[in-house]
């Protein structure tokens, strides 16, 4: 049988209500003046908010929002970030703005001097950011950006937010033809032809334990996007007894022998430290899996012995890049069903299109 032993620093579960905003006298994208304006919403985490004016000056915590706000091509209105935007997203064009800290370290005094409308930041945000700013009439919008099950309805909150609705539908129509090319190569796989997963944080095991990234949430809904998106791209799930659950985090404690146990096929490694957009040499990645296969037991895994094992910046299978990385995981998983797909394609497209910037770096490796 097999042993769990979850000391969690993992998955929570934020019971989202359902992103409803509507618009009455005038929309956002009218250019009405603010005495015309009026919106109503509730945010990811279901506080109601009334905008009697648009919202001119706002300050990010969340980088994938801010990378969703660059797709709507709203970020003028941004004038600070935080939450290493621009050491994780450098391609934004934040890196000029002034930087207000980290979740577990805001800089209050800052963010009050800036003046700001309204604040986004993480649905699980364990700071209580209302109580700091609210007495100074600053609104503090819980939004994701990033969850599987909530990324569209959250996109097209934030259009309707900024004034981008057409511009969200139009980015959401793009990520849906990607899933579609997907979803129509997969549709007849058997079940029997589909591996099993496991998604795991590379920075744990650089530091030799073991976290797991859940595929599912303990009520049935996709969990964390590196592990759901194994089952998208027509795998299983190799730890089911694993769920993104109750507590903050998002990658779940175990231990090695739960590892080995499992017998994956597949093992999909994800971090924010190796690769991305600044990456030039494939011999970073190469160098941290070599001392992974020394250092741990993903080497006795049925994935490591066969060099099924595959690493993903988080961001590549995550948020707004998901459609494009879930491609890749495709090909890695099922090579003869997408051998004439380019992924870097799709990525220049993406950088191209809708960030407004260059496609560079290196966002996945295989070990094989």
């Amino acid at each position: 049988m097999k042993k769990l032993s979850i000391m969690v620093i993992s998955a929570v579960i934020i019971l989202v209500c359902a992103s409803t905003a509507y618009i009455a006298v005038k929309s956002i994208d009218d250019n009405s003046n603010n005495d015309d304006y009026y919106l109503n919403f509730k945010d990811s985490n279901g506080t109601e908010f009334t905008l009697n004016e648009q919202l001119k000056r706002i300050i990010v915590l969340n980088r994938q929002t801010s990378e969703a706000i660059k797709i709507l091509g709203a970020e003028n209105l941004v004038i600070a970030t935080g939450d290493s935007t621009v050491t994780n997203n450098p391609y934004l064009g934040y890196e000029n703005l002034p930087n207000v800290g980290n979740l577990n370290s805001l800089n209050y005094e800052a963010i009050l001097e800036l003046e700001p409308d309204a604040i986004f930041t993480k649905t699980n945000d364990t700071l209580d950011v209302e109580k700091m700013v609210g007495g100074a009439g600053i609104k503090v919008i819980r939004i994701d950006n990033y969850a599987p099950d909530t990324y569209k309805d959250e996109m097209i909150l934030l259009g309707k937010i900024l004034g981008k609705s057409d511009r969200a539908q139009k980015f959401l129509s793009y990520m849906d033809g990607l899933t579609d090319l997907v979803n129509n190569r997969l549709k007849n796989i058997s079940d029997e032809d589909k591996p099993h997963v496991m998604a795991l944080s590379i920075g744990a095991l650089n530091s030799g334990t073991y976290r797991i990234f859940p595929c599912y949430s303990t009520d049935g809904t996709a969990g964390v996007g590196e592990g759901y998106s194994s089952i998208l791209a027509g795998g299983k799930d190799a730890s089911p007894e694993v769920k993104y659950g109750n507590t903050a985090g998002t990658a779940v404690l175990v231990d090695e022998e739960y590892v080995l146990d499992c017998g994956a096929d597949v093992i999909t490694l994800h971090g924010t430290w190796l690769g991305g957009y600044n990456c030039t040499n494939i011999s970073d990645y190469k160098t941290v899996v070599d001392s992974i296969y020394s250092n741990t037991s993903i080497s006795m895994t049925p994935a490591g012995q066969n060099k099924e094992v595959y690493v993903f910046h988080t961001d590549f299978l995550g948020a707004a890049k998901r459609p494009i990385g879930l491609l890749q995981l495709c090909k890695y998983l099922h090579p003869d069903m997408f051998s004439d797909i380019d992924v870097d394609s799709y990525a220049k497209e993406f950088f191209r299109d809708w960030i407004g910037t260059e496609y560079k770096g290196i966002w996945f490796y295989s070990a094989k």
